[in-house]
């Protein structure tokens, strides 16, 4: 049988799967509702996409939220789906599907693909941001995704911007979240948050909505900040910014303009951050897990 791989990506809202072969070709790509009923729900609904094709993957690979040891086959922490914390999920999908299974961090999967295919390819050292609820993360190191001890190395969402650290709000997701920005966008139209998307965002600044414009502004210049403050720790050759709002080129332009100006006033020589756009997108987790799997089962 071909290399194929059933690819699956947990997300809070949905599920994302596709068959995927040596070529990166991603066939049969479909979504799902994300069942919250608990782990019999989630594990029925992982089993079910695999029976769709079944005797035409060789193996399940699956880009999952939260602290994962994917040596073990474990969530230690599952993300949103707090019911799944602890769960042995590749021996469970084993002895279900009777298959090759493996599962990785989803952040860690986009870091992956960009690491072999994409704009880090050329990095030893390299950094993913993942924008979207939170603030996803993973580091490059020495050409491999680095773990860390308890496999959480990149959760850049927790980092704390002040002393109280049991307020999430301070935490840098709740900072760089996209909730903030959209929130904010809303209370400036004067209509309810869940009515404003990324793409509503991007829209209103195209038509010439200085407010707005100024929202993403300030949005962009807390992450130059940060990234400039992690290329001082880590000293990466590029940062890969990922997730849907990736796709705008505002985004990438107006962090790059934040930093000129930080380094601009920065009273030391140092190295510059560089920043680019993740080339995959939201199928970047897809294809991470993809690389996972088949550096397990065709080394």
């Amino acid at each position: 049988m071909e290399k194929i791989c059933l690819c699956i990506d947990v997300g809070g809202s949905s599920i994302k799967y596709a068959r995927i072969d040596s070529e990166k070709n991603m066939m049969d790509q479909g979504k799902i509702p994300t069942p919250y009923e608990g782990i019999s729900a989630y594990l029925d609904c992982l089993e079910g996409i695999y029976r769709r094709f079944q005797g035409k993957v060789m193996g399940i690979s699956l880009s999952v939220p939260g602290i994962i040891d994917s040596q073990k086959g474990v969530c230690i922490t599952a993300g949103n789906l707090r019911f799944a914390d602890g769960l042995g999920l590749v021996e469970e999908l084993k002895g279900r599907c009777k298959v090759p299974v493996a599962i990785m961090n989803d952040a860690k999967c986009a870091a992956l693909a960009e690491s072999t295919y994409g704009v880090l390819s050329d990095c030893r050292d390299g950094v993913v941001l993942v924008l979207g609820t939170g603030i996803g993360g993973a580091l490059i190191k020495d050409g491999q995704v680095h773990m860390g001890h308890h496999f959480a190395a990149g959760e850049f969402s927790f980092i704390t911007m002040a002393d109280c650290v049991d307020l999430p709000a301070t935490h840098w997701c709740g900072l760089n979240g996209m909730p903030r920005l959209l929130e904010a966008a809303a209370r400036f139209k004067g209509i309810p948050a869940d009515q404003v998307s990324g793409e509503q965002v991007f829209a209103w600044i195209r038509e010439g909505d200085r407010q707005v414009e100024q929202l993403l502004g300030e949005y962009t210049r807390s992450i130059a900040r940060m990234i400039m403050n992690l290329q001082f720790i880590y000293d990466p050759q590029r940062f890969a910014i990922g997730g849907g709002i990736s796709r705008q080129p505002l985004l990438v332009e107006q962090i790059r303009n934040h930093l000129d100006y930080l380094y601009a006033l920065f009273p030391y020589q140092v190295p510059r951050a560089e920043v680019a756009a993740c080339k995959y997108y939201n199928d970047a987790n897809l294809l991470g897990a993809y690389c996972n799997l088949s550096r397990k089962m065709w080394k």
